[in-house]
């Protein structure tokens, strides 16, 4: 933690800060930048999404420097490594020149050696009280992608697996394997 004043969403959006923040509750959350490893699924999976979403004017994607405020009435910004949220939802014209306030429909979390258990655990329910659909957490270590998709028990795929879009993105598919590649 950075400061014991807590800031508005307002005050965050101007803020100059450098590196990776996330705003919870008020408070300023510095985040460690991502391991090679990490970063590069994180690159992997955007390029697959986009591959399938873009051709298609599904909606939009982001990377790990995209925040969103999850909710209205708290003063909160969770960066994920991964977003899409579908076209009809997504911010337009005047919106788009600050964090969207909305949560995303899909969010990915790939674990990095500097994530602790409780925190990674607290964001993923943080992203389940939005309302995020869909989340896939995926842990380089154990080369799985666990899927948590809203109303459904929570399943864990390994290499030899696919990983499909669910009902947020129905269509989608690739080779779990193709994600640690």
């Amino acid at each position: 933690m950075v400061s014991t004043a807590r800031l508005t969403i307002e005050e965050f959006e101007t803020l100059p800060l450098e590196g990776r923040w996330e705003l919870i509750d008020g408070e300023l959350v510095e985040m460690s930048p991502a391991a090679d490893e990490s970063s590069s699924i994180s690159a992997t999976i955007i390029y697959l999404l986009a591959a399938f979403v873009r051709p298609r004017g599904l909606g939009r994607l982001y990377g790990a420097d995209g925040g969103f405020v999850l909710f209205p009435e708290r003063p909160t910004v969770r960066v994920p490594d991964v977003a899409f949220v579908l076209a009809e939802r997504a911010p337009q014209g005047k919106a788009r020149k600050s964090i969207p306030r909305l949560a995303p429909d899909l969010v990915v979390e790939v674990l990095s050696p500097s994530d602790r258990t409780s925190e990674v655990v607290a964001k993923l329910e943080m992203y389940q009280e939005a309302g995020v659909r869909l989340i896939w957490l995926v842990d380089p270590d154990a080369l799985t992608v666990t899927v948590i998709a809203a109303g459904q028990a929570t399943n864990v795929l390994h290499v030899g697996d696919i990983l499909d879009g669910g009902d947020v993105l129905p269509g989608f598919s690739v080779p779990v394997a193709e994600i640690f590649a």
